[in-house]
């Protein structure tokens, strides 16, 4: 199996990284009109102001979009089709929406329903964390 890409922080996106780390999902909020945003950008994607600021969220949402991968356009990531992708509108910052693939479901055969509650998990490897998400058991 090849390996799978590993992030590479830089000055914009260290510190979604090291939250990772500690088990906390952050997202750059807009000190100016208050909004958030992710991926993380040097300015806000709402009023373009350059004072952002990481905060540390709940890690709650709703799925908002939902698809599944059927095609692995990385080699390292073929054993793992088909799997579910999710947009995640965060309950703190409805507007601040996070791409990501659903964990611990069953076979990835179909997309999750829409407004479906989901929760962040952290997957652990060698020297860095990925956050995730899992629906939030009824």
């Amino acid at each position: 199996m090849t390996a799978r890409p590993r992030p590479v922080p830089d000055a914009v996106s260290a510190f979604y990284w090291e939250a990772a780390r500690r088990r906390e999902l952050a997202v750059l909020v807009c000190e100016a009109c208050g909004l958030a945003h992710h991926p993380p950008e040097v300015a806000c994607p709402h009023c373009g102001s350059s004072r952002v600021a990481p905060r540390v969220v709940s890690g709650r949402g709703t799925v908002f979009a939902a698809c599944v991968a059927r095609q692995a356009f990385d080699v390292a990531f073929g054993d793992a089709v088909p799997y579910p992708l999710v947009l995640v509108a965060l309950d703190d910052h409805p507007e601040a929406r996070v791409l990501t693939n659903l964990v611990g479901t069953s076979d990835g055969a179909g997309p999750v329903a829409v407004g479906t509650p989901v929760e962040v998990v952290f997957e652990d490897h060698d020297d860095w964390v990925l956050p995730q998400f899992r629906v939030v058991a009824s």
